[in-house]
């Protein structure tokens, strides 16, 4: 038999263990859950663009996707417009989002601003950071096809976890011709170990727990999610643009992005913060995405 320590050791030890996954599991809880920042106040129409309210499914079918659809006269391009964490359509570059649509469409592009699952008017998902959420990148591409848009005539712009989720999708899509990604991060799990404490107040030994945690609920362990090992199997052109000023996501994380693909490009936003290009300069930002575009997208 046991002795009574051996038997007290033991219910510690197992307290103690259920308390570290308990603790894991409300990191991945908190951290993995998306905010809906969505105002309904706002739309295209109020800027006198004509849009369509539309509901697509994501490629696989995994989830339904919410978004402004605003069609172009010249039917020359089309870009799917991909907010970051905790943003949607109505919210992003600074809460300006819809001044940005309105500047893009006057260079003569259509445009798919979307909600990324759990976001915006999307349906219910938790957080991957990228991985799922390429599939409504790709699920957006898939809309506008059905729009009698070519492969070659549809690019991809996200901004943050946008950035990621459009450099994803396009390392699992070979015909996509041309991406923009904004201050996106070239490795989560650098960045996450990084903020750890800021963000949990928890010291770093629970992030193994949360991990697992994350593995065996969300189907990924989203620390080890790494857009830099994806981008050499991307096919099109990208430009990597990065606010100066970001103080979450360094510079650094684009131009290491860069350099693992020949013939891409990066352009440091002098003056902007993150998340930000247009609302540091809309003008400036505007041309730079307007055309680098349409340099990329051909009938």
């Amino acid at each position: 038999m046991k002795s009574p320590a051996l038997r007290l050791l033991g219910r510690l030890f197992l307290a103690a263990a259920l308390l570290y996954v308990a603790l894991g599991f409300a990191v991945v809880a908190v951290l993995s859950k998306p905010q809906r920042n969505f105002d309904t106040s706002k739309n295209p129409g109020q800027l006198g663009l004509i849009y369509q309210d539309v509901r697509f499914p994501a490629r696989g079918g995994d989830a339904q996707l919410a978004g402004w659809y605003l069609p172009h006269d010249s039917h020359r391009a089309a870009l799917v417009m991909v907010h970051g964490k905790d943003g949607s359509r109505t919210n992003e570059q600074h809460r300006r989002n819809l001044e940005f649509l309105d500047a893009l469409h006057k260079q003569g592009f259509a445009l798919l601003a979307i909600d990324l699952r759990g976001h915006g008017q999307s349906s219910d998902a938790r957080f991957s950071f990228g991985v799922h959420e390429s599939r409504d990148v790709l699920g957006g591409v898939d809309y506008l096809t059905g729009q009698g848009y070519s492969r070659s005539q549809i690019g991809l712009h996200g901004v943050s976890m946008g950035a990621a989720s459009v450099l994803l999708a396009a390392a699992q899509d070979p015909q996509v011709p041309a991406v923009i990604a904004d201050c996106g991060y070239a490795d989560f799990g650098r960045l996450m170990r990084r903020e750890w404490h800021r963000r949990t107040h928890l010291p770093s030994l629970v992030m193994p727990a949360a991990r697992l945690v994350a593995r065996l609920w969300l189907g990924t362990d989203v620390l080890s999610v790494r857009p830099v090992d994806h981008v050499p199997a991307i096919k099109g052109k990208v430009l990597f643009t990065h606010a100066a000023d970001d103080t979450l996501i360094a510079p650094s994380d684009s131009q290491e992005m860069a350099a693992q693909l020949p013939g891409s490009a990066v352009w440091i936003q002098p003056g902007a913060r993150h998340a930000a290009g247009f609302d540091a300069d809309p003008a400036g930002y505007t041309q730079h995405v307007a055309a680098f575009f349409a340099q990329t997208l051909h009938n």
